[in-house]
């Protein structure tokens, strides 16, 4: 008999755990940054991140979260790395060719050095669906507190050393490489070999024409669906650093950054109940899918009410503490920014039932015109008002997303219902 599965607690555990490890770590890399550093050289860091995470995210297409979802077992682990690293030299070359089209000089080193982090980091993550498709959340927990701890030694050495950004953008993908090659890689051949889902027991990537197509053609609405979904950030942060500068783009992304001590939260609850809320959703289970999604929407509420608590009455001191008090005169943005990430948060944890329900249509249309709505607001916002147009831009675009995500979420879980009766009436 088969052992059952780890209980979801565990795997919130665990992933949460592992997410507060790496988030922290990619935070230190930002305070070293803002400590050793110029405000300037957290603005191209951050320009860095905005150019090249949406060009990969978009290469990726989410195969991990399609994989995952995958109840009926359509594909094996194989093929999806097949694909996975087929699209991985795309995605660097568009980041290349962006990055050396639209900017010039110390810019381009930064975004391409990023671009090519996030492509190993993008072959990483498939790993990381098979982990999480057997629900072994402890093993990519233990991978990303690696990965994280890692970068963010190799990132402050090579800064203090050198004193060059760039020089330090070399240690990401090193950090990434280690643990996948040391620690993914021994411990997915193990899972294959011990429940072969038509992998042959083998982590050989797979290249078969009608899969790679089927594969690509499923997921590409949701690959769509996250690169307009990484516009949230691209699209304020490159009008701001347009219309002010790196300094201005670099404070803004630093009261921004702290948004990810919720996100953190929110990231390990999306992630430890995708696979659970497919099930329930293959199964027509409505009343456990409910009760799932309502307990992920009061985890999100708290989460955002706290946020804006403590950016209202320990803004300053907190930003002056962890950065320095540049970052503490725009106090009053950061409750706005704070209030922005709270709602953003709610529409990530409502993006997780959507993609279990495997509303990838859905998620395309919401973001494509949240991307409109962005662009409408950044133009008319951001030149004017700076920073705190940048915020409230964000924040109208993440309100747009939620009410939308919950929309489909209620709908779907009717769907649901109404089966479960015709069912019951059926029998």
């Amino acid at each position: 008999m088969a052992a059952p599965p780890p209980s979801l607690r565990r795997n919130f555990t665990w992933t949460f755990l592992g997410n507060v490890v790496f988030a922290a770590s990619q935070w230190g890399i930002l305070v070293v940054l803002t400590k050793l550093g110029s405000a300037a050289e957290v603005g191209r860091l951050s320009l860095a991140t905005t150019v090249a995470t949406p060009l990969v995210v978009f290469a990726n297409l989410q195969l991990r979260s399609v994989f995952v979802s995958d109840a009926q077992g359509r594909f094996p682990f194989r093929d999806y790395l097949g694909v996975q690293l087929l699209l991985a030299p795309l995605a660097l070359a568009a980041v290349i060719v962006t990055g050396t089209v639209c900017y010039s000089g110390p810019q381009v080193t930064a975004i391409v050095l990023y671009g090519i982090g996030r492509v190993v980091d993008g072959v990483g993550d498939v790993f990381y669906g098979l982990e999480q498709k057997r629900e072994r959340m402890d093993l990519m927990a233990r991978s990303l507190m690696i990965r994280g701890l890692v970068s963010l030694v190799l990132f402050a050495v090579v800064y203090r050393w050198t004193g060059s950004l760039n020089a330090a953008l070399v240690a990401w993908p090193v950090a990434w490489v280690l643990p996948l090659l040391l620690f993914d890689l021994p411990r997915c051949r193990a899972l294959v070999r011990a429940a072969d889902g038509g992998d042959g027991g083998t982590l050989a990537p797979r290249w078969r024409p009608a899969a790679i197509k089927a594969i690509i053609w499923t997921a590409l609405p949701l690959g769509v669906v996250m690169l307009l979904i990484q516009l949230r950030n691209t699209v304020p942060r490159t009008m701001l650093e347009s219309a002010q500068g790196e300094e201005a783009l670099g404070v803004f992304s630093a009261m921004a950054y702290l948004v990810l001590v919720s996100n953190t939260v929110v990231m390990a609850l999306s992630q430890s109940s995708i696979a659970r809320l497919a099930r329930n959703h293959a199964d027509g289970d409505a009343r456990a899918f409910r009760s799932t999604v309502a307990k992920l929407m009061a985890v999100g509420v708290v989460l955002g009410l706290g946020g804006v608590a403590v950016a209202r009455w320990w803004g300053g001191p907190l930003l002056t503490l962890v950065y320095d008090a540049e970052y503490a005169v725009r106090a009053d943005l950061f409750v706005l920014i704070m209030a922005g990430g709270g709602i953003m948060n709610l529409g990530s944890l409502l993006g997780a039932p959507a993609t279990a329900m495997q509303a990838f249509r859905s998620q395309l249309v919401i973001h494509a015109l949240n991307a409109v709505l962005l662009v409408a607001l950044g133009r008319w916002l951001i030149p004017a008002h700076g920073m705190a147009g940048a915020a409230w831009t964000v924040l109208a675009g993440s309100a747009w997303v939620t009410l939308a995500y919950g929309a489909v979420v209620v709908r779907g879980i009717g769907r649901m219902r109404r089966s479960g009766r015709m069912q019951g009436g059926a029998a």
